[in-house]
């Protein structure tokens, strides 16, 4: 069994860029050294540790969620890799691949085409279901179209947000309002049911964390996911991003690909899901 090493801090994406040379050259160097050993590759894996339960602190500070104990499963069968947890701002996620400060980001990141052209990625984990939360007894809604003249928030950079920029750009006299903003997702559910918003866009499995079992008021509306993916490009499947700055990306990649197949094939990963998500699949079907 190989040894995980946690480390909690919190860093700013600036300091991230600032301090990305030498902190790459360095992590290169240890992990070369160890695969010059003959021992286990050291593979730092960052994660914002938000939003629950994919990636989060219980009670006891420890890091924990769907993304983090599928890797701890991952690491504890393989003998090859041994992977440490970093936590870090959401931003600095993305400056740390693109330095090679962080070898692998685990924070429920969709697939996209766009990060694609920067990043590796692993065989996706989770298949989302992306919905629209409103005010029991909103008027119901089947499409973004629904939702023109509205007021929501977004995040920079969540795929939620870039759908609705899409949106926006393809319906310059309909545009849905989006209010910017860095509030925690549980003050943005409060937020919603005290009307300061008009709706939230998210999936089922963060809104049955922070809004349905909250007693808010609030419901769930699925989208349909061929229209978000036909429509905006939206990628429903979420997987581990591997920045290609990381000492031998490829077999990182090869490696969680492989500790994935097994996790299907024996169950865990869906056992996992049902464990974080109250009893729902979320492992890709197709």
């Amino acid at each position: 069994m190989t040894r995980i090493t946690r480390t909690s801090l919190a860093i700013a994406a600036l300091a991230v860029v600032a301090m990305g040379a030498s902190a790459c050259s360095a992590g290169a160097g240890d992990a070369a050294q160890a695969a010059d050993a003959g021992g286990a590759q050291k593979v730092l894996v960052a994660t914002g540790a938000s939003p629950k339960p994919y990636t989060f602190l219980d009670e006891n500070d420890e890091l924990t969620g769907y993304d983090i104990e599928i890797l701890k499963e991952i690491d504890a069968r393989n003998d090859e890799l041994e992977l440490e947890f970093q936590v870090a701002e959401f931003p600095a996620l993305f400056a740390g691949l693109d330095s090679g400060r962080f070898d692998v980001v685990a924070n429920n990141l969709s697939a996209t085409d766009e990060r694609r052209e920067k990043y590796d990625f692993s065989d996706p984990y989770i298949e989302a279901q992306f919905g629209i939360i409103q005010k029991e007894g909103a008027k119901p809604v089947s499409t973004l179209d629904d939702l023109a003249g509205k007021k929501t928030y977004g995040e920079p950079g969540l795929n939620f947000t870039k759908v609705l920029e899409a949106y926006n750009e393809q319906h310059p006299d309909a545009k849905i309002e989006i209010e910017y903003t860095e509030l925690d997702l549980q003050s943005q559910y409060n937020a919603l049911a005290a009307g300061q918003v008009d709706f939230l866009f998210n999936e089922l499995v963060v809104f049955n964390g922070y809004g349905g079992d909250a007693g808010l008021g609030l419901e769930f509306t699925e989208l349909d996911g061929g229209y978000l993916a036909d429509t905006f490009g939206t990628n429903l499947y979420s997987a581990y991003a591997i920045s290609r700055q990381a000492p031998d990306a490829e077999s990182i990649v090869e490696q969680l690909d492989a500790g994935l197949a097994e996790l299907r094939e024996d169950g865990t990963l869906v056992e996992l899901s049902k464990e974080f998500f109250d009893g729902v699949d979320v492992t890709p079907k197709d």
